[in-house]
């Protein structure tokens, strides 16, 4: 047996009760290459419950450690696309080893392919770490260890390991060929019927190179997955889910011809796109069918967006801001949810930038319609050996958080005479912007019903005691009915903390 887990995430506004995606795709890939190996995917949150404190971190784990004995895996690959899990990956690697030190642990996704080297002076738990896209190497990897080989021996590329205190890195391999990507196989899920929410990847990569992105580090231009899969990947889990909510993930989402068979599934698709990308004619033709879209956005200053990486020159920018406006305009004009992610301090930011981004905020949400909107904006952070990083060591008065890949690491002055408090201000007063509407307050309940939420609100009196898995509250149940019934006490909560919503991304951290 083999099992491929997905972690907890530490930060309640990431986490969306959703399937599994890359994990889902890896080990199905797996599993159709050879259907003679038993496989099995783990959600941690939606298999244990999400854990609210140490106390309930601690009761999850034992009862993970209890199943991990009895099922006696011969490997475990771990996924980790974001940050927040990294030092919970960390902890499950520890306590898989702690169980059974012969078990081979492998890892993978954004955070293990940039920083692989921190993840092995951190723990000895890791036997191999795939960098970039999952699927050949896992295949390699799993295939090694069922012929009882150990594949650190095996150079598998796109890899890296640790021998004799030193980091050891295999050959790059070619992108993995989308045309072979597999159909996604929800019977590797513990509980496949329990999920609120179907993602799918219509492609990898992303044509930009925004420097706060980490895609480029993993896909560095896009590539589409061929229609055929596309067609009879939805065909088949429309049939077999309970979900309602699609939500795409596609760095540059063009697959408008796609919608004719989005609306034949009956589900409401949510995407991303670029303000540069998406064209605000096409909303009309889909909004029966949209749930939100999500408008990455960033800032209304042609300084900041150039420093991004976000836009080529004075031209560009112009086309970036009214086709900004135009997509607005439409959407409300169509009643369309919309979410504008925005960020605030970025290095080289003045007063003058953010003010900027206030007045175009201000002047957009005076077409604000009844779909609603959500200015989503946040403090900047920098992690090491990123661009950002790069651009924030080289402007002389920048000051942030230099805490490591597992800190916080905000900027806490992104240019002279321009302090913290400053940005918060206003972050507060462009997020107040923001017009809840009741179809929007809908729309974010389905894909994102911790949305902004501080992690202490998960634990009120106004949550039935019925949305937990344990008699002193510590473990959420993010499962189907569960998770409906908090649904519920969302409009409670959003009123009781809504000083608290536009916060820094840390009330959103559990305290594990």
């Amino acid at each position: 047996m083999f099992l491929f887990i997905e972690p907890i995430s530490k930060n309640t506004g990431l986490y969306v009760p959703a399937y599994p995606l890359p994990i889902l795709e890896i080990s199905s890939f797996i599993k159709i290459n050879r259907p003679d190996i038993d496989i099995k995917v783990i959600s941690v949150p939606m298999d244990y419950g999400l854990p609210l404190n140490k106390e309930g971190k601690a009761q999850i784990f034992r009862e993970l450690s209890k199943d991990l004995v009895k099922i006696k895996p011969k490997g475990i690959g771990i996924s980790c696309t974001a940050i927040s899990q990294a030092e919970e990956v960390i902890d499950i690697c520890n306590l898989i080893k702690s169980l059974d030190p012969d078990t081979f642990i492998f890892l993978g996704g954004y955070f293990p392919t940039i920083y692989y080297e921190e993840i092995f002076s951190k723990t000895t738990a890791v036997d191999l770490i795939v960098l970039g896209e999952g699927e050949e190497s896992a295949l390699k990897i799993v295939e090694l260890l069922h012929a009882g080989k150990n594949p650190v021996n095996e150079n598998i590329p796109n890899t890296a390991w640790k021998k004799e205190g030193q980091t050891c890195l295999s050959k790059r391999g070619k992108r993995f060929d989308l045309a072979r990507k597999a159909l996604l196989n929800l019977d590797l899920l513990m509980h496949p019927r329990e999920y609120d929410i179907l993602p799918y990847a219509f492609s990898r990569g992303c044509a930009y190179g925004c420097n706060f992105c980490m895609e480029e580090f993993i896909r560095p231009h896009r590539r589409k997955v061929p229609f055929e899969i596309i067609h009879n990947d939805l065909k088949n889990l429309a049939n077999k889910i309970n979900a309602h909510t699609l939500l795409i993930s596609d760095a540059l989402f063009k697959s408008f011809d796609l919608f004719p068979l989005l609306r034949s599934l009956g589900m409401k698709v949510n995407f991303e796109s670029r303000c540069d990308v998406l064209d605000p004619s096409l909303l009309s033709g889909i909004a029966d069918v949209c749930g939100i879209i999500a408008l990455g956005f960033e800032s209304a200053s042609y300084s900041t967006l150039r420093r991004m990486n976000k836009v080529k020159d004075k031209s560009h920018y112009e086309k970036y801001i009214a086709n900004t406006k135009a997509i607005f305009k439409e959407a409300a004009r169509n009643e369309i949810p919309m979410i504008i992610f925005m960020i605030a301090g970025y290095p080289g930011d003045t007063e003058k930038d953010l003010k900027e981004s206030l007045a175009f905020v201000q002047n957009l949400s005076k077409d604000k319609g009844p779909g609603g909107h959500v200015f989503k904006i946040g403090e900047c952070h920098v992690y090491p050996k990123t661009k950002i990083y790069d651009l924030a060591v080289s402007l002389p008065d920048v000051i942030f958080d230099d805490d490591g890949v597992f800190g916080q690491n905000i900027v806490r002055q992104p240019s002279k005479n321009l302090d913290f408090e400053t940005i918060l201000d206003y972050n507060t007063k462009i997020f107040s912007l923001s017009n809840y509407t009741q179809k929007i307050k809908n729309a974010l309940l389905n894909i994102m019903p911790f949305f902004r939420l501080p992690a202490q609100s998960l634990r009120d009196d106004a949550i039935p005691d019925t949305c937990f898995r344990d008699a002193n509250r510590s473990i959420f149940n993010v499962q189907g009915k569960s998770l409906w019934t908090f649904k519920k006490s969302v409009p409670v909560l959003t009123e009781k903390y809504k000083k608290l919503m536009s916060g820094q991304r840390n009330t959103r951290n559990l305290p594990l």
